[in-house]
């Protein structure tokens, strides 16, 4: 080997010792479902990274925000540790718990509100004024993954031992011992359905059917559902309990530090985090073999 060759040799050596040592970024991942993951990174970015700062000293450097646009999708992710926390509402939280093995952490306070109910409506000259008064009627559901506005209603119809069917296409008879269903895709859509006659009763979410039909004339509440936590914050199942107790004292005492507050106000006007009462795990727990019927329909 030349002299010129060997000295290159020895200052390429040099200039790698004298580099600064990469050290991978470890993120912590909040996970969330949505169709549109532009809109749901920013809405849930002022927490992640949040979360993150606040963990600096289990060696989390970043937050990040991981969109799944379906319940399995979310499950899958949680099994391959790309998400370690996700908030939802019950039903998709329930089902991604069935799913993936997560398990419930705290409840969240959306919104300003712990927890929510559900509402059946029909016209007031529908003539019906029950549950069973549905039998050989149409009822619209919002969406197949809403709590409020499916799941919490449809486990309602259910225990009151009512046959449901999704109705099909076209003027399709419904069989007097059963109750069809229908999806609107918005809960404006559900109000308008019932309205025009083209559902005989719907399903929502109790706050937003006062506020929808508060100019409206001509419905009746023929049944309201259990009142249940809005949203519940889950982790993965191998998540380090180390790891999940740090961030579950975070959330805890997130609005009694200035920055902390002004986060949850950020996060959709989140009021607090909070242990789920006993009451309403009960509750919840009452619910669970819906949820796997439910999964083995999707």
């Amino acid at each position: 080997m030349s002299p010129i060759s060997l000295k290159n040799k020895f200052s390429l050596v040099a200039a790698v010792l004298l580099l600064p040592q990469i050290v991978c970024a470890v993120s912590f991942n909040l996970g969330s479902i949505n169709f549109s993951p532009v809109d749901e990174t920013k809405k849930f970015s002022p927490l992640a990274n949040y979360l993150a700062q606040q963990l600096k000293s289990e060696g989390i450097d970043q937050g990040k925000v991981i969109v799944a646009d379906s319940i399995p999708a979310m499950a899958a992710l949680l099994r391959a540790r790309k998400v370690d926390f996700y908030i939802d509402s019950l039903f998709p939280s329930f089902a991604v718990s069935h799913l993936s093995g997560s398990k419930f952490l705290l409840r969240r306070w959306k919104m300003g509100k712990s927890d929510y109910r559900s509402v059946i409506f029909t016209r007031k000259d529908s003539g019906i004024a029950r549950l069973e008064g549905l039998k050989g009627k149409v009822i619209a559901f919002e969406e197949p993954f809403s709590s409020s506005g499916y799941f919490f209603p449809k486990v309602d119809l259910l225990r009151t031992k009512l046959r449901l069917a999704p109705k099909g296409q076209g003027p399709e008879t419904v069989k007097g011992d059963e109750v069809r269903y229908i999806f609107s895709h918005g809960d404006t859509n559900t109000i308008f359905l019932v309205l025009n006659g083209a559902a005989d009763a719907g399903a929502i979410d109790g706050e937003k059917y006062l506020m929808l039909t508060k100019n409206l004339e001509g419905f009746k509440v023929i049944h309201e559902t259990d009142s249940l936590p809005r949203q519940i914050v889950s982790y993965r199942a191998d998540l380090p309990v180390k790891l999940v107790t740090r961030v579950k004292q975070i959330l805890l005492t997130m609005p009694k530090s200035d920055e902390g507050a002004k986060v949850l106000r950020e996060f959709e006007s989140t009021t607090k985090f909070d242990e789920v009462p006993p009451q309403a795990m009960d509750l919840m727990m009452g619910l669970k073999k819906y949820v796997h019927a439910e999964l083995k329909l999707q």
